[in-house]
């Protein structure tokens, strides 16, 4: 049941939306999602605020790049669910093809957790960046990588490794940020 309903709006997004527009956009948007960018983003944050809300952004952003790796990388493993483009004929491949597990998607987890722990020091932004994860999450399906449903739960385990690190944060012993974001 779920498989079909995934394949649908896989075809519905990969297929129904394909235009050259979206062809030459999409691999530069999921591109945003992946860690080697908001790696890039956390350190310059840290750095080049030092001692200032923007460098504890970026030390969380690190962290929650550390943890929802580890994450999707274990449950990629055990879920073992493989990707659209090898599982379903007729899938528009538009980037190398990938050679881990599809579920859950790893750039969508990526994207939702740093749009929380950035939307946290940020507030005036929030807008920009949950858009952007969601176009970060819609282009992994667009571009044939990932179904609906590994998207959907990237952004679950993202968010939610968004808000505990911001929790944490807020919360630690000692904290002079004790009750608000940090």
């Amino acid at each position: 049941m779920v498989g079909a309903i995934d394949s649908q709006f896989l075809y519905l997004i990969n297929h129904g939306c394909s235009n050259t527009l979206f062809d030459g956009i999409m691999p530069v948007v999921t591109w945003l999602g992946s860690g080697e960018v908001l790696f890039g983003i956390s350190v310059v944050l840290f750095i080049a605020f030092m001692k200032k809300a923007a460098a504890r952004a970026g030390a969380l952003l690190f962290a929650g790049l550390v943890v929802v790796y580890y994450v999707t990388f274990f449950l990629k493993r055990f879920i073992a669910r493989l990707r659209p483009f090898i599982s379903l004929p007729d899938v528009h491949l538009l980037v190398a093809a990938e050679k881990s597990f599809s579920f859950p998607s790893t750039h969508a987890a990526f994207a939702f957790m740093a749009a929380v722990v950035l939307s946290g020091f940020f507030s005036r932004w929030r807008a920009l960046f949950f858009g952007t994860a969601a176009v970060v999450g819609f282009s992994r399906i667009y571009i044939g990588v990932h179904y609906v449903s590994d998207v959907i739960a990237g952004a679950v385990i993202g968010a939610l490794t968004g808000y505990v690190l911001l929790w944490i944060a807020r919360h630690r012993p000692g904290s002079r940020h004790a009750g608000k974001y940090v």
